[in-house]
């Protein structure tokens, strides 16, 4: 299976975090959404986001250095959907400027809430919407 996928992410603490190119950011305590692709297969790269004993490659990894993975939604295309997914949730949540979309267009890939159940409402409403309208 591949597609893309959305990382729920808990930080229980209000922090700044170096992340790779984009210096330090200021991440508040609260729920993160991190939309990402998986086109090579979601195994391969949730396994990844899962280790902790990594070397960071890509900006969610300084982030989860950090921070707790609560739940992963998977979006299964055959085409990259991330972006698509991106800015739905740019409309409904605050972004992190710049962070996770360096090879596109998006404003950001990493949303956030105070909310974590919100989130998770949202998130899976956008996917389910996608899926409904691909099909």
């Amino acid at each position: 299976m591949k597609g893309s996928y959305i990382l729920i992410i808990a930080l229980y603490k209000g922090q700044a975090i170096k992340v790779g190119g984009l210096q330090n950011i200021h991440f508040s305590r609260g729920h993160y959404a991190y939309v990402g692709s998986a086109m090579g297969g979601f195994k391969p790269r949730l396994s990844h986001h899962s280790r902790r004993d990594k070397r960071p490659r890509w900006h969610i990894d300084y982030l989860l250095q950090k921070a707790h993975i609560n739940a992963i939604i998977l979006c299964e295309a055959e085409e990259r959907t991330e972006c698509i997914i991106a800015r739905a949730l740019s409309s409904q949540f605050a972004s992190i400027p710049g962070f996770g979309c360096s090879d596109c267009k998006c404003g950001s890939h990493l949303f956030y809430a105070a909310d974590e159940e919100q989130m998770k409402l949202v998130v899976t409403a956008i996917v389910n919407l996608l899926t409904v309208q691909r099909r």
